[in-house]
């Protein structure tokens, strides 16, 4: 990503309406909340039209620029046109973030070889492709909902799960995915009885 130090990369893998986005939309303030930057990528399989139809960006966009900037005196936001038989990488996603950033949530990319929490409705097991394409940290279990409703994740759960980050953090203080030695998951379920106020970005090595 052209930076000297790299963040962390961690995804959550799991089947279609699994409660993957529900799960980050809990966590990622409690991460923040520690002092963590967290930045996030979302594999979207079926495609997306992020801007708003109408605007003067999507505009510009219909009209056939190759690219398109938005931006704000609180936000910028880059639309970029794809060819449709290209397939996109984790590491294009993560060429795009800006610098400054200790950690990266993903949501899908299940095939890449990254450490993963895996979610899984309470009466199946993980899927192999999910276990086997990289080091499983986390195997969560979802609470049953009705069909249209989305799951309802404990404070407690999620409090464990970012406790684990942390923890997982500091034991691997040096974020280089490609050299990094293999996380076995008992590592993060020791982090599982870890205080909620843990120490954040100011606290740990680098």
């Amino acid at each position: 990503m052209g930076r000297g130090t790299e963040p962390s990369v961690i995804a959550f893998v799991g089947d279609s309406d699994s409660g993957k986005t529900t799960l980050l939309e809990q966590l990622i303030p409690l991460l923040s909340a520690r002092g963590l930057a967290v930045a996030s990528v979302k594999h979207a399989s079926h495609g997306f039209d992020a801007d708003r139809p109408g605007s003067d960006s999507h505009r510009h966009y219909t009209a056939g620029a190759q690219a398109v900037v938005v931006i704000s005196d609180s936000a910028i936001a880059t639309f970029e046109r794809r060819d449709a038989a290209h397939i996109a990488t984790l590491e294009e996603a993560l060429a795009t973030l800006p610098d400054g950033l200790d950690l990266v949530l993903v949501e899908g990319f299940g095939w890449e070889s990254i450490p993963r929490l895996i979610l899984v409705p309470p009466d199946r097991m993980p899927r192999n492709e999910h276990r086997e394409s990289g080091p499983v940290l986390r195997v969560i279990r979802v609470p049953e909902s009705a069909p249209e409703e989305k799951p309802a994740f404990s404070d407690d759960l999620i409090h464990s799960i970012a406790s684990g980050i942390v923890v997982w953090l500091q034991r691997h203080p040096i974020p280089n995915r490609e050299g990094r030695a293999p996380v076995v998951m008992s590592e993060f379920r020791a982090a599982r009885s870890a205080p909620r106020g843990h120490p954040g970005r100011s606290e740990r090595s680098r």
